[in-house]
């Protein structure tokens, strides 16, 4: 428990790879089998919460990055090898498509930016959310607990059966 206590977060946000990995636990194929197609009927419900923007880890080295599920930037595997500023912009087009994805599969998509000032990803977690109001700006998380409240209200509904 200690050794836990002494973990310290480091490192970038990757929505693309979080919304990459749900459509695939949520989807009939591989790697995963237990999900389903959408002509089950079965709701497919997404929620992506980000406290970050989409970040490469740019640095100085001759690689231009941290290591990622992108390789290192060097390796222009999203499209530049330029700056954080241009490495966020093809990150959050790579989360939308992703997303187009995921919402063409039949997955709703609820979004939610926790305690991120940043208005270009809130401008791109709305355009992620099957709906407007599927996106939720939370400034503080003392309110997480009401955006989730609001996402159990829209996707619960009771059913009676005899």
């Amino acid at each position: 428990m200690k050794k836990i206590e002494k973990l310290e977060a480091s490192g970038t946000t990757n929505i693309t790879e979080g919304v990459a990995w749900g459509t695939r636990g949520l989807s009939p194929g591989e790697p995963f089998t237990e999900g389903t197609d959408k002509k089950t009927g079965i709701e497919k419900i997404m929620i992506v919460l980000t406290d970050g923007s989409n970040v490469f880890g740019n640095n100085t080295t001759g690689l231009g990055s941290s290591y990622s599920s992108n390789g290192y930037l060097i390796d222009n595997r999203i499209g530049t090898v330029g700056g954080s500023s241009a490495t966020n912009e093809k990150m959050n087009a790579r989360t939308l498509a992703a997303c187009d994805v995921a919402k063409a599969a039949g997955t709703q998509i609820y979004t939610i930016r926790l305690e991120e000032p940043n208005v270009t990803t809130g401008d791109m977690l709305k355009n992620c959310a099957s709906d407007p109001d599927h996106y939720m700006d939370v400034p503080s998380r003392t309110q997480l607990d009401e955006a989730f409240d609001k996402i159990r209200e829209k996707i619960v509904r009771v059913r009676l059966a005899s």
